[in-house]
């Protein structure tokens, strides 16, 4: 996954302004990331297009992890990335102690962030300032990191599969 990186601010604002395709496949592609915990993990990259073309240094990360635990989301990071900054995600994962340090004279500035939150660049940083939005499904959350990203012509969000797949090239535990 991508880490936070610094651009200036008018610059992230205007990485996520520019409306912007999914250059990616039809669905989205999971790829495990075997060996990190149980269950499994699985993330997936996507470029993103600028007026049909594909644009270096800008995609999308997505990283999924089911729950094992009742009453608790699975886990989902939704980044768009620009010039190797975190720019916009859109994060969840049950309770959250995600405390906005940047964004001084921002409503949740200070504040604890709870679960689902979304992450956007402020004027002091491109990265440490979330906001909390109400929880629901994971595919009204792909909608709102969509529309918040300014992405059009993506896929419904599909889940990775819980358990390796025959074609995978991978080997079933007995």
């Amino acid at each position: 996954m991508a880490q936070a990186g610094k651009i200036p601010y008018t610059d992230a604002m205007a990485a996520i302004s520019v409306p912007k395709s999914w250059a990616g496949a039809k669905t989205i592609i999971w790829k495990s990331q075997g060996g990190k915990g149980f269950p499994a993990s699985h993330k997936c990259r996507i470029p993103i297009s600028i007026k049909d073309v594909v644009q270096e240094g800008y995609f999308l990360d997505i990283f999924h992890k089911y729950s094992d635990f009742d009453g608790v989301p699975d886990k989902v990071s939704m980044t768009f990335v620009a010039g190797g900054a975190r720019l916009l995600a859109l994060d969840e994962n049950g309770p959250s102690e995600h405390v906005n340090t940047v964004g001084k004279g921002m409503p949740h500035y200070g504040k604890n962030a709870d679960h689902p939150h979304v992450h956007v660049p402020v004027p002091e940083g491109s990265s440490g300032y979330a906001e909390p939005i109400d929880r629901t499904d994971i595919q009204a959350l792909w909608r709102i990191f969509l529309e918040r990203a300014n992405i059009s012509g993506a896929p419904p969000f599909t889940l990775p599969p819980r358990q390796p797949q025959s074609e995978s090239g991978q080997m079933d535990l007995l």
